[in-house]
């Protein structure tokens, strides 16, 4: 599970880098992945990240944590059919409104986030 985690974690690290560096390029490949099945694989994602941080989180240094982060996953994954590929697109479309500096900085969360779950399961 932990190498499975650490694999994730490194997809979520390079896109969020992806992002940083190039913001417009993301928001654009967000909005063409949410046509067709993407919706569906963001919730298989989600759900697979659930489990991959409940059952990783013994063997972390933040098992506390990972159990939280895997309910929110959770939940994110349940909610994401209920709120609709249009409110999605929706949202993506605000984002996208912001100013390259602060989707930059909201990407770099994104490489926080991936590096602290790399960090906690090392």
């Amino acid at each position: 599970m932990a190498i499975a985690l650490a694999i994730f974690s490194l997809i979520i690290v390079l896109l969020s880098a992806y992002g940083v560096f190039q913001p417009s390029v993301l928001t654009s490949f967000v909005r063409r992945f949410m046509a067709g099945l993407g919706l569906w694989v963001a919730v298989v994602a989600r759900l697979i990240l659930a489990l991959l941080l409940w059952f990783s989180a013994p063997l972390s240094h933040t098992p506390v944590t990972f159990q939280v982060l895997a309910i929110l996953a959770l939940v994110a994954g349940i909610a994401l059919p209920i709120i609709g590929v249009q409110r999605i697109l929706k949202l993506l479309d605000w984002v996208a409104s912001w100013r390259q500096l602060a989707i930059r900085l909201w990407c770099l969360l994104g490489v926080g986030f991936g590096g602290f779950l790399l960090w906690s399961i090392s």
